[in-house]
């Protein structure tokens, strides 16, 4: 049986060195030269290369393994590749790690892609900052837009409790179910109205799973090389398929639903949608443009099925 502390060790000793190391490569940056030269680099070695291109067994299951692979090539690269090799190989241990098992790692890059620390160098700060500055110069406009505004969301203060708080009730959420626990509760003052609104909920269930299936694997995001990277120097945006946001679809459809049997409600249905479209951004799982795209749907496709619903059967 494992130790549990021994765990949690070994995850802070992985968490604490990819941190270590890719600041010292944030810090070999300190021109906008050495910015756009490095960007230059990792984008050529991974040109064309998608993360389902990456062999599982380049990476490694244990965390600290994951760590001593970037410090290795940062040790075996001069100064001025090194910024690239380190991207490179964080980007590639993050692609091929089971997902179970990049915890560690994706801790140790959102700390050392974050905001300024108290004990962080100027010279860290100014390499992050000229890395991201040039990425995003990089960036169609509206992407550009999209990535600044993920940066300042979820680069807001995030203690323990608040992240546990706002994880778990974005998780509540999922799919949409919680939206019963909503009418369950209704029904304790205005059965009638319960049973009415339940019949939303087929039209909620078309909605969600429109966004989730069919939505995104058509527009299914290719998620080269270069987007890895992206999401160490800008920000980390886990899953393989983000756009539109499920979780926001399923909230606004619930909330566009909802209010035509509960209009009093109507504030307090669109502040929860708005919450759990706030959370995803906040965790790290949706840019803001996966988020507002994934609403729209949600609450457009909820209407039109519901409508469609009503006409063939009337309810």
């Amino acid at each position: 049986m494992q130790d549990p502390n021994a765990d949690a060790g070994a995850k802070k000793e992985a968490t604490d060195k990819v941190e270590k190391t890719l600041e010292e490569s944030f810090a070999e940056v300190q021109t906008p030269s050495d910015a756009s030269k490095t960007l230059d680099k990792v984008e050529a070695t991974g040109s064309g290369l998608k993360e389902k291109d990456i062999p599982a067994e380049v990476g490694s299951a244990d965390p600290v393994k994951q760590a001593e692979a970037i410090e290795a090539a940062a040790d075996s690269a001069t100064s001025k590749n090194r910024p690239a090799a380190v991207l490179a190989t964080a980007a590639i241990q993050l692609a091929s790690a089971p997902p179970d098992k990049r915890e560690p790692l994706d801790e140790g890059i959102r700390k050392a892609g974050g905001p300024s620390a108290a004990k962080e160098s100027p010279e860290v700060k100014k390499g992050r900052d000229l890395l991201r500055k040039e990425l995003l110069s990089r960036l169609k406009p509206l992407d550009a837009i999209d990535a600044t505004l993920f940066v300042q969301i979820n680069h807001l203060p995030h203690p323990k409790r608040l992240d546990r708080l706002i994880s778990s009730f974005s998780w509540l959420m999922t799919g949409g179910h919680s939206w019963i626990l909503f009418i369950a509760a209704n029904a304790l003052f205005d059965r009638k109205r319960a049973v009415r609104a339940c019949r939303i909920l087929p039209a909620l269930y078309l909605a969600t799973y429109t966004v989730e299936i069919p939505i995104k694997k058509y527009f299914r995001r290719r998620r080269p090389f270069i987007s890895i990277v992206r999401a160490i120097v800008v920000g980390r945006k886990p899953g393989s398929y983000s756009f539109p946001s499920g979780h926001s679809a399923a909230a606004f459809a619930g909330a566009t639903l909802l209010q035509a049997c509960y209009p009093r409600a109507r504030p307090i249905l669109f502040a929860i949608a708005l919450m759990v479209a706030f959370s995803r951004v906040y965790l790290g799982a949706h840019y803001p443009g996966d988020v507002l795209s994934g609403s729209l749907a949600g609450a457009s496709l909820a209407k039109a099925y519901r409508a469609l619903l009503h006409r063939f059967f009337g309810n």
